[in-house]
C-alpha cells in the first residue's frame, strides 16, 4: 500500500447533471507541519479529479480539509 495525502480544492456541483466535480491536490508545506512536509516531500505535485454522482459521498469532500489516499495494487484475475 502507498499512503499520499491530499487537499481537498474543488467541490463543484453540476446542476443540469448533478455530478459533482471533486479536486484534490498534494498536501503543501505550508502550513508548515512535520507530516504534510514528509508527504510534500514524496509528492510535491499532481492532482486527483473525481466525478461524483453520489450526492451523500460528494458532501465528504470539503474545501480545505486534508485526506489520506490509499493505493494498494489489486491481485490480477
Amino acid at each position: 500500500m502507498i499512503r499520499a495525502k491530499f487537499t481537498c480544492q474543488q467541490n463543484t456541483l453540476n446542476h443540469e447533471t448533478q455530478t459533482a466535480t471533486v479536486i484534490l491536490t498534494p498536501v503543501t508545506s505550508n502550513p508548515p507541519s512535520e507530516e504534510n512536509l514528509t508527504f510534500w516531500q514524496a509528492t510535491p505535485a499532481g492532482n486527483i479529479t473525481l466525478e461524483i454522482t453520489n450526492p451523500q459521498a460528494t458532501e465528504k469532500f470539503i474545501l480545505g480539509r486534508e485526506y489520506y489516499v490509499d493505493f494498494t495494487l489489486c491481485p490480477v484475475i
